[in-house]
């Protein structure tokens, strides 16, 4: 895929016009900075050296604050990817490792001819298979949009920092301006957030790859073989969906404020999945209740897309109500497709009362 700077070519420019055009509000609140700490009581010799160093320091990160952040953007970036192996995208390589491993036969988890998919284990173990790569292409196609998110938001900062370093000269102003610092360095650690996240990712793969319900034989064994590997695929998809979207803002907040990156993790994933559950089965209620095969399908579908809507805005929101998968859901209940028109009182034909009843509930 493309990066940022091929399908945004001028992008950068643009920006670092802005920082040039802004560079002048930088050294004004600089000299305000310095001018406020001199001539503010009586002072020693140490604290002026203290104000000229820390100019000297906020001069220094005004100018190179492009090249330390490419700089270490990549050290992040490499050093999740290529030390810590953790890549949202690579969740198929990694079950079909663990798979293989765990089973001995260097065949395991590959695609296998239409005779050996008589094998009920190995016809299982592809249906996994397949899972995996369809999880993994949605986490590929997540960080492929969230890396493009976190270099506007970059290039964004780099061309508005000069007033918010700028704060950091002046006493009123200097925690916008530590602020401003910290939220860019949360965002430049966005791939840490991924890596964090993958430690459950690999726990819960070599869970499913576990073959001691196999060892036992027979059909107990290989239900629970199956249950097992049903549970680990359910608690996967969830989490790796809703960590692979929120890990990033999750560790961003953690830089920012001191939180802790495990429990927002924990927490964002409990919430995406009552929130997914609870917008897909009101989904999958009112869509059934059209009737026919027609109104199941639909509830069917309403529920996976309510469900998957509701988990990527809880996962980013913290909240367990969503707003677009309850209006999935709202869509069934609609009167055209399950409720019926109410009948007229009998003693109110015209419904005269029922217009009044609702005028004074209104007014009052």
């Amino acid at each position: 895929m493309n990066d940022f700077n091929t399908l945004f070519p001028n992008f950068l420019s643009q920006c670092a016009e802005m920082n040039r055009v802004l560079t002048p509000i930088a050294f004004v609140l600089l000299a305000i900075g310095v001018v406020s700490s001199t001539v503010t009581g009586h002072r020693s010799p140490s604290a002026y050296l203290r104000t000229v160093g820390r100019t000297f320091a906020i001069a220094a990160t005004l100018a190179y604050l492009p090249t330390w952040s490419n700089q270490a953007a990549t050290v992040v970036d490499t050093t999740v990817r290529e030390t810590l192996h953790a890549d949202p995208a690579r969740v198929y390589e990694q079950y079909k490792q663990a798979l293989t491993l765990k089973s001995g036969n260097p065949n395991a988890g590959t695609f296998k001819s239409w005779w050996d998919l008589l094998d009920a284990h190995a016809l299982f173990e592809m249906f996994i298979s397949g899972v995996m790569w369809l999880l993994g292409f949605l986490a590929s196609v997540i960080v492929f949009y969230a890396y493009l998110v976190q270099k506007f938001i970059l290039y964004v900062g780099y061309a508005l920092a000069p007033i918010f370093i700028g704060f950091l000269a002046v006493r009123t102003l200097h925690s916008i301006g530590v602020g401003f610092l910290l939220g860019y360095v949360g965002v430049i650690c966005w791939p840490l957030g991924w890596g964090a996240a993958s430690i459950l990712t690999s726990g819960l793969i070599q869970f499913m790859t576990d073959q001691s319900f196999l060892a036992s034989g027979g059909f107990t064994g290989a239900a629970g073989y199956g249950l097992q590997n049903l549970m680990g695929l359910a608690a996967l998809a969830l989490w790796l969906i809703s960590s692979t979207i929120a890990a990033p803002i999750i560790l961003q907040k953690a830089i920012a404020t001191g939180a802790q990156v495990g429990q927002g993790l924990v927490t964002t994933a409990t919430t995406a999945g009552v929130a997914g559950a609870t917008a897909g089965a009101g989904a999958a209620v009112a869509f059934g209740g059209a009737g026919g095969f027609a109104g199941f399908a639909a509830g069917a579908a309403a529920s996976g897309g309510a469900a998957l809507l509701g988990a990527a805005e809880a996962s980013t929101s913290g909240s367990s109500y969503s707003p677009l998968g309850s209006m999935v859901g709202s869509i069934g209940s609609s009167p055209g497709m399950s409720r019926r028109p109410r009948k007229p009182k009998k003693n109110d034909p015209s419904g005269d009362d029922a217009v009044r009843e609702l005028l004074m509930r209104s007014r009052g």
